[in-house]
């Protein structure tokens, strides 16, 4: 008798479960699970915390539409931040479909990393998703900290021995240009190997240690010397080539140091300004192939 009782027992908990399964599934995510959505974003000392045209920080970081899910990303990618949690609003029914859409576009997860600081670009980026809208972000990034701190000494350095307040910023990014120009070859030997974006021929530590770069390592060197001197800059990037778009005195102006640095048929060094702080007019009339940019997200540029 008391077996049977039990199974009554075990099957109307089953029946109640099955009949109220949306009001306990609600419950569960809007008063358990929701405990778990107050997590404090932390910035590290080198997000820029700035907003483009394209994307700007967002002060919500729960997916509540579409148009979110852009913007929510770049502020993680700019925070710095390894791992970090994001939750969607539960009115939002297709949001983790939207979201995993989003990331599989790799294209454009690709430019977002062109507005963080190099030292916040990712190398590779994993999201995980549940059925419950919790979306986990786990980051590499490209530079580790001891690279970060050699790269660091190396630009502080020069800031040290050749730039003053009486510089305006033209003359203290010309005297960078230069610098860059005459201490680097560009790296042939890696420019059309499938792993050059592993090689650090692609980041400023090779080109400030190996003296030896690609367009990553020329572009990613000047845009920390740039936020180093606060001068607002963006990466922009084409699917064969990556150069600094920078404002200077509310223009932005287009600065291609790897073009300006030459490969030449003798090997000599040769200092070039061809490509030094123009804009984009003059930069298409000079190349429309490599530096045929995204106008849709570059659009400080436009």
């Amino acid at each position: 008798m008391k077996r049977i009782i039990s199974y009554l027992i075990m099957i109307l908990v089953i029946a109640l479960v099955f009949i109220y399964r949306e009001d306990i599934t609600n419950y569960v995510t809007n008063n358990i699970i929701k405990q778990e959505k107050v997590e404090d974003l932390k910035y590290n000392d080198y997000a820029k915390k700035k907003d483009y045209k394209f994307v700007a920080i967002s002060s919500d970081l729960k997916i509540h539409k579409k148009d979110d899910i852009k913007n929510i990303f770049y502020t993680v990618l700019d925070s710095g931040t390894d791992e970090y949690n994001i939750y969607c609003d539960t009115k939002y029914k297709t949001c983790t479909k939207d979201v995993e859409e989003f990331f599989n576009d790799k294209d454009t997860l690709s430019e977002i990393n062109n507005f963080v600081h190099p030292y916040n670009s990712f190398k590779n980026i994993k999201i995980s998703v549940t059925n419950y809208g919790k979306i986990t972000l786990t980051i590499t990034h490209i530079y580790n900290n001891d690279e970060i701190s050699i790269v660091n000494d190396e630009i502080d350095k020069f800031i040290k021995e050749n730039i003053n307040d009486t510089m305006n910023n033209n003359e203290k990014i010309k005297l960078f240009h230069d610098f860059i120009v005459n201490n680097t070859k560009f790296d042939t030997e890696i420019e059309n190997s499938s792993d050059r974006l592993n090689s650090t021929s692609y980041t400023a530590y090779g080109l400030l240690i190996n003296h030896k770069a690609i367009c990553g390592g020329y572009t990613d060197t000047m845009a920390i010397y740039l936020d180093k001197l606060n001068i607002q800059n963006i990466r922009v990037s084409t699917t064969e080539h990556v150069w600094n778009l920078v404002n200077i005195d509310n223009s932005w102006l287009n600065l291609d140091v790897t073009w300006d640095d030459p490969v030449t048929s003798n090997g000599t060094d040769m200092l070039m300004y061809d490509y030094y702080l123009i804009d984009t007019n003059t930069l298409l009339s000079k190349d429309t192939t490599q530096h045929n940019f995204n106008k849709d997200i570059y659009l400080e540029a436009n």
